[in-house]
């Protein structure tokens, strides 16, 4: 060839220099190719080179050998850099890593309370989509209590300035020798005491420093603890005597998000009148409006102060209100059949093997189909709750306490609330009742149904909207609910369940619902027996002649 393309060379020689050209000797003279020259060579003149040197003879293969070595040493220099590298990261991110976990430690370290123990949260936000469409229900409209709603707005500022004039008042009384001598710094001493235990019954963080903390917590809690004595000695106030007003603070101050621990309340009580303790605090004071607005419950057994810690002023109207029972005989489901002949492991089976709605019902029917199916609707007589609703399988007679207001939302939606945030595994009695009055007055009629059996007494064409607000707003599905008439709810189905139930009721409604009706039968009945009685004497000679 006249000018032939250089050839790709190898990469390095033993000598890690550039090798001489390996053409034809001569042509392209001793000029050395340096190594991007090599690597970017004729790919086909490559080819046709290391063919050549095969061919040519050993001389050849030494010096791929010697070009695969220099390669290879080239490579292991390429791979200890990297690996110099790599080694200098991890260094660098153990040392990013331990002040990490120093930073992260003093977090931890900053934590209150102990490992697997769980902090006594008592006062929580409620839950986002819940509360989202229902702001009215869980924010306060006159005064804010606590740290949540703080400072949340103009229409609370009014009772901002009203709180210090109460703290006044409370001062006040300790001339008249009721707390012998308490002064401010009392108050603000203890205050500075339940800070840290008062912040640690929050759900949420509470970014305000102790002392701006201390004095929220004198401030709102003298002001409730004045609020009562005043009601207790029935001493005026312009500002919340007024009917609009009054209804506004009572729903204020049972609202889950505006709560104050309730030792706080107990200490600036026990302050203020020399140490009367929880137990004058609740009965004497509390209870004359914890009862305002309760219904049926009013009328119950006389209670006392709940056992053990009250966490605050909604966990005591939720205890008032609903008072504890113990839990329906028969609700563990194995044990349902122990009284059967079965063993505990037998009834289980059964049981299991049974459709979801045979096993726990979910609802109950209307009260209009109740009354189809022979079920008798009464208005409970002396009821313990308002919960407390039984069913007589053998008779078929549902008794419900009779309701006499229904129409606070505010209570009811924080009542269900605070029981929602007391822990999966609590019966949820309130929203058990809700969901099955929800089902069972669904209309019109069945209101009309529960009127004539006195449960409603002030019942209205709203009944029904109020309870399918509360059961579709404020309540988890029904499946996720710890129901309390679960056992109820199956004999009410089973009930419902039977022919011959549904034939007597069919009976009853169309021939015995009114007296003319009821005459009217009765003659049909005569009547009948008559033809027959006619019948049969006709009929006798025939078969026994003269």
């Amino acid at each position: 060839m006249a000018m032939e393309s250089p050839l790709m060379e190898p990469l390095l020689d033993s000598n890690d220099r550039a090798p001489a050209h390996v053409d034809t000797p001569g042509e392209h003279g001793d000029a050395a190719a340096d190594e991007s020259s090599a690597v970017v060579g004729n790919g086909t003149d490559a080819e046709e080179s290391i063919e050549k040197k095969t061919v040519d003879g050993d001389d050849d293969g030494e010096e791929g050998d010697e070009m695969s070595a220099s390669v290879q040493r080239r490579l292991d220099e390429i791979g200890g850099a990297g690996n110099e590298e790599e080694e200098e990261e991890e260094a660098g991110d153990d040392a990013e890593a331990d002040e990490m976990a120093a930073r992260m430690e003093r977090r931890l370290a900053a934590l209150p309370g102990k490992p697997h123990v769980s902090e006594l949260y008592t006062i929580f936000r409620v839950a986002g989509p819940m509360r989202d469409r229902n702001r009215h229900l869980y924010e306060p409209q006159m005064v804010s209590l606590g740290p949540f709603h703080r400072g949340a707005g103009r229409h609370l500022d009014a009772m901002e300035a009203h709180k210090w004039r109460y703290l006044r008042d409370l001062l006040a009384r300790g001339g008249g020798g009721k707390s012998g001598g308490a002064t401010l710094a009392d108050y603000a001493r203890a205050a500075r005491a339940m800070e840290p235990r008062a912040r640690r019954r929050y759900a949420e963080p509470v970014a305000l420093p102790p002392g701006e903390f201390a004095e929220m917590l004198l401030l709102d809690g003298c002001f409730v603890v004045e609020f009562f004595l005043k009601g207790e000695d029935r001493e005026d106030d312009a500002l919340i005597d007024a009917s609009w007003a009054m209804q506004n603070v009572f729903n204020d101050l049972i609202l889950l998000e505006n709560q104050l621990p309730f030792f706080v309340l107990e200490r600036f009580y026990n302050i203020a009148t020399g140490g009367l303790g929880r137990d004058h605090f609740v009965t004497k004071v509390l209870v004359n409006y914890l009862t305002v607005d309760m219904g049926a419950a009013r009328d119950a057994e006389p209670r006392r102060a709940p056992d053990g810690e009250i966490h605050h002023l909604l966990h005591l109207y939720y205890h008032w209100f609903l008072p504890p029972e113990d839990r329906p005989a028969g609700s563990d489901p194995a044990a349902a059949g122990s009284g059967s002949g079965k063993s505990e492991e037998d009834a289980f089976d059964e049981w299991i093997s049974k459709p979801m709605e045979e096993r726990v019902p979910l609802t109950l029917p209307s009260a209009s189909d109740l009354k189809n199916a022979g079920v008798t609707i009464r208005a409970k007589k002396s009821p313990r709750s308002l919960v407390d609703v039984t069913f007589d399988p053998r008779g078929g007679v549902l008794e419900i306490p009779a309701v006499e207001s229904y129409t606070n939302h505010v209570v009811f939606a924080n009542l269900l609330a605070y029981e929602q945030s007391r822990g999966r595994w609590e019966l949820q009695r309130l929203v058990s009742y809700v969901l099955l009055m929800e089902s069972v007055v669904s209309a019109a009629h069945d209101v009309e149904i529960l009127q004539r059996a006195g449960v409603l007494v002030k019942g209205g064409e709203d009944t029904a909207a109020f309870y399918a607000h509360l059961a579709g707003e404020l309540c988890p599905p029904p499946e996720f609910v710890n129901n309390c008439y679960a056992d109820l709810f199956r004999d009410v189905r089973e009930h419902c369940g039977r022919s011959w139930n549904r034939h007597r009721a069919v009976l009853v409604h169309d021939y015995f619902s009114n007296p003319w009706t009821s005459m009217s039968a009765a003659a049909a009945v005569f009547l009948l027996v008559l033809t027959v009685v006619q019948t049969v004497y006709t009929v006798l000679p025939y078969y026994n002649p003269p």
